[in-house]
């Protein structure tokens, strides 16, 4: 994104004409290419002159995702460099209505809407500038305002903003530290270096076009500049070193310059791609979750959404709804349409696991759409739309599921079918073989939830009859209701009344609800969900192992790296009767799962993933889930994992992938921090080793001065004690 400086691809000005309704009056610097009647539609939303002020956000480009075409995705962490070809890129728009009223004037106002067509997901940034324009606009009406903020809103200088690496964006999000990659922002290492540095250009990294630029202004910052901002003495090096000055540096700090009028923009640097513009997780969250003694309402029995009975809370149905990529309306009625679309953004960002984790989301999403765009809209296969008029309510069969922001209530529709989504029917063996396979790998273990167990057995074996009848129409419905039903009772038969009484989604939202009511912040909240949706597709890689026989979404095993076969892969469950229970509660959920566009995308795109990891010999994540949930580790295991650790922990590059698996908001470190207490002597030396490598990492010594008091004691005298 740093290297592109058309950050802004078109200026639209729209208004309502009495006679003539709504129409589209400039396209600057030239037309879109979409139907200019649809956009003024869009542009200005119903309701839109009954309030001074509405923002709307809006998507231009879009196109029905097919399944069936090989799509590259490769690389497509950062899809904002993807498609630069025959394909118009998909953009963002960021749409200011305004309505000034006007005795004059035929209807008593003059209602005009300003939108500005962006790539980048951060929109938000240029609200200023276009409050400022469309104040211009209504004192001037003409084209030449269009032209202004064009050339403003692309002059704003983004040629230093760091061009963080996947791993970089995670740590950054996940770490309340402001000043990590503090040394990616410097512009002069000869002057100014991080006090880890051990050589000066090595642990250096650098974004795209952000070297110095050798101006005579850049020289005027001398010593007297420096001591006047502040500095410090490196006791370990003698050299000077620049504090942070208190800049969060997960924002990056430019101006837009209109008018004359210098406009400070902040750019937030930890974006994923599923993340649009500024809206609230937690204000979604609020919104649909039912008063603490209410249970919400109960919806009709759909395998996929009511994971926990037909009381299910209503953000895990909707978010059940997301994965198993449902049709989606949010319904705001008399609300204004730019409230609307934040909670579609929201959505997107709840099933994406907030862009980390899946894709796909922001592709089928409209955040604020009309009566006009209907027969589109039902084109596409599992949309996320936000609308504000009530006629969609009644038509129950062009939603799944529908949310309204005025009663704070989640809607299944009656006519919601149990089709494949994208109409995709795949099943790589008979069902009654596979299932049955797979109910004899996974028998060796079980555990379940009561509530989902009296409810999953009842309704899957009606629907396990309903399956066999129409298995010729609905070989989907089939799989699904057939493998439930057979193999959650084949597990409910033999789990203990004590697993019973665990109920690991309603765990969950109540982690999440003590989270909002104790006002943790957004980035907390988006961290819980992050994790929930990461940990549902890797047991949907041990589902797929157990039940099919083969995944595409598990870490490879290397036998050469892993000889002993101690380190292993795939997820880690803390017992047996965990891993059946886990399997049986999230198998229906799977199955929807494995038919939809964001699991053909992860498939892909974990491919990828391992073809460019420098980790790929080691499984990290279950490394290090191993420490943080096992008892009683065997001393050669943890020997085993500190030994692969070491072997594969080399460069700078490996440190920051390593580091990205140990989210600081979890406690960073601390869990192989326990291994400086080790009885063994090997291990504790191995750890100290670890750590000291890191340390030599401007990251990975944030890392280390992030761990508890105790352990940092702990391993300075272990460091020591080596020495």
């Amino acid at each position: 994104m740093a290297t592109d400086n058309q950050h802004v691809r078109y200026v639209l000005l729209a208004e309502f004409d009495i006679d003539k309704g709504a129409s589209l009056k400039y396209q600057y610097p030239n037309e879109t290419g979409t139907d200019e009647h649809v956009l003024s539609e869009l542009m200005l939303p119903d309701g839109a002159h009954l309030r001074a002020e509405d923002w709307t956000i809006f998507c231009l480009n879009q196109t029905i995702p097919d399944l069936d075409k090989e799509q590259d995705i490769v690389a497509n962490n950062n899809s904002k460099n993807n498609k630069d070809g025959e394909e118009k890129p998909l953009l963002y728009v960021l749409n200011l209505v305004r309505t000034k009223h006007d005795a004059t004037a035929r209807r008593g106002a003059h209602v005009k809407a300003m939108a500005i067509c962006t790539r980048h997901q951060f929109l938000h940034i240029y609200k200023p500038v276009l409050l400022l324009a469309m104040e211009k606009y209504f004192e001037n009406p003409c084209a030449e305002v269009l032209e202004s903020l064009y050339k403003a809103v692309n002059s704003m200088d983004l040629s230093r903003m760091p061009n963080f690496s996947w791993h970089e964006r995670q740590i950054l999000r996940t770490s309340d530290d402001k000043s990590m990659f503090e040394e990616m922002f410097m512009e002069d290492p000869d002057k100014v270096i991080s006090p880890t540095s051990t050589t000066g250009s090595d642990s250096m990294r650098w974004g795209g076009g952000g070297g110095a630029s050798g101006s005579g202004e850049d020289c005027e910052d001398d010593e007297s500049s420096r001591l006047r901002r502040g500095t410090f003495i490196d006791l370990a090096s003698g050299r000077e070193v620049l504090p942070s000055l208190g800049k969060d540096r997960r924002f990056f700090e430019t101006k837009i310059e209109y008018e004359g009028i210098k406009l400070p923009i902040r750019v937030p640097l930890t974006v994923n791609d599923e993340e649009v513009g500024d809206f609230s997780l937690i204000n979604l969250i609020r919104t649909f979750s039912p008063p603490a003694p209410q249970p919400g309402s109960p919806n009709p029995h759909h395998p996929h959404l009511d994971s926990a009975g037909p009381y299910t809370h209503p953000i895990m149905l909707l978010l059940n709804a997301l994965l198993t990529q449902k049709r989606i309306i949010f319904l705001g009625y008399g609300h204004p349409s730019g409230e609307v679309a934040n909670y579609v953004l929201a959505a997107c960002a709840l099933g994406s696991g907030c862009g980390t984790v899946l894709r796909g989301f922001t592709e089928r999403a409209f955040p604020y759409t009309n009566l006009t765009s209907v027969d589109d809209l039902l084109k596409c296969p599992g949309f996320i739309a936000g609308v504000t008029n009530p006629t969609y309510e009644e038509h129950t069969a062009w939603w799944d599921v529908l949310c309204n922001i005025d009663t704070g209530k989640i809607t299944v529709s009656k006519d919601i079918e149990l089709t494949c989504p994208g109409g995709i029917h795949h099943s790589p063996y008979p069902f009654s073989s596979s299932i049955d396979s797979g109910n004899n790998n996974m028998s060796s273990n079980n555990n379940n939830n009561n509530n989902n167990n009296s409810s999953s057995s009842s309704s899957g074996s009606g629907s396990g009859a309903d399956g066999n009848q129409q298995q010729q129409q609905q070989p989907f419905a089939s799989l699904s209701s057939l493998g439930r039903s057979s193999t959650v009772n084949s597990l409910s038969n033999r789990v203990d009344d004590k697993a019973k009484e665990r109920d690991v989604d309603a765990e969950f939202m109540n982690d999440v609800m003590a989270a909002v009511q104790g006002h943790y912040g957004e980035a907390h909240v988006r961290a819980k969900f992050q994790e929930y949706v990461g940990r549902f597709v890797r047991l949907a890689a041990v589902y797929e192992e157990e039940v099919y026989h083969q995944t595409k979404i598990v870490w490879p095993h290397d036998a050469e790296a892993d000889p002993t076969g101690l380190l292993g892969r795939g997820f880690v469950f803390p017992d047996g009767m965990s891993r059946q229970k886990e399997l049986a509660v999230y198998a229906n959920r799977i199955e929807g799962w494995r038919q939809t566009i964001s699991y053909r995308y992860y498939q892909k795109g974990f491919a990828w993933w391992i073809q460019n990891s420098t980790l790929s010999n080691v499984d990290v994540y279950r490394q290090v889930s191993k420490l943080k949930t096992l008892r009683n580790i065997p001393e050669n295991e943890v020997i085993a994992i500190l030994e692969a650790l070491l072997q594969n922990i080399i460069s700078d590059r490996a440190m920051i992938e390593f580091l990205s698996f140990l989210p600081q908001y979890q406690g960073g470190l601390s869990p192989l921090g326990l291994c400086l207490f080790h009885s063994s002597a090997t291990v504790r030396r191995y750890t100290v080793e670890l750590f000291s490598r890191l340390a030599r990492n401007p990251t990975g010594h944030k890392f280390i001065q992030g761990m508890s008091r105790y352990q940092k004691i702990t391993y300075e005298r272990l460091v020591h004690e080596v020495a």
